[in-house]
């Protein structure tokens, strides 16, 4: 059912016309009444998933121009003992062996951990300099 759903909404995003999104919408009314405990169920967990995608696609909106600025290399060897382009897959949320590379909550604490250790060294290097 999550599939249906899944493709329901992925219509309903490209439907150009008002007719198109009411015969979505009444196709999604359908499956929801054929079984609402798995369609609420099915909803729930697109819901959570969209969500945790947001989250973790916003970290390389977030870090904007900052990854021109700083070494990507550094923070991946240093904080995490890996690659340029491990942590570049984590941060772009690119599909690592047909899976979206994304961080564990660990790993994210790291990554704030070691932005937030290199702020305070450039900030104490500004104030001595």
């Amino acid at each position: 059912m999550k599939e249906q759903i899944r493709q329901l909404a992925e219509r309903n995003r490209m439907a150009k016309t008002k007719e198109e999104k009411e015969a979505v919408a009444k196709e999604m009314e359908t499956l929801k009444n054929q079984d609402p405990k798995a369609f609420t169920e099915a909803l729930e967990s697109l819901i959570h998933t969209t969500a945790k995608e947001v989250e973790d696609l916003t970290i390389a909106e977030k870090m904007g121009e900052v990854t021109k600025m700083i070494s990507m290399a550094y923070i991946a060897k240093t904080y995490f003992g890996k690659s340029r382009s491990w942590l570049a897959h984590k941060i772009n949320g690119n599909k690592v062996n047909g899976k979206v590379a994304t961080f564990t909550e660990e790993e994210r604490s790291i990554f704030k951990h070691a932005l937030a250790d290199m702020s305070q060294k450039l900030g104490s290097l500004g104030v001595s300099l």
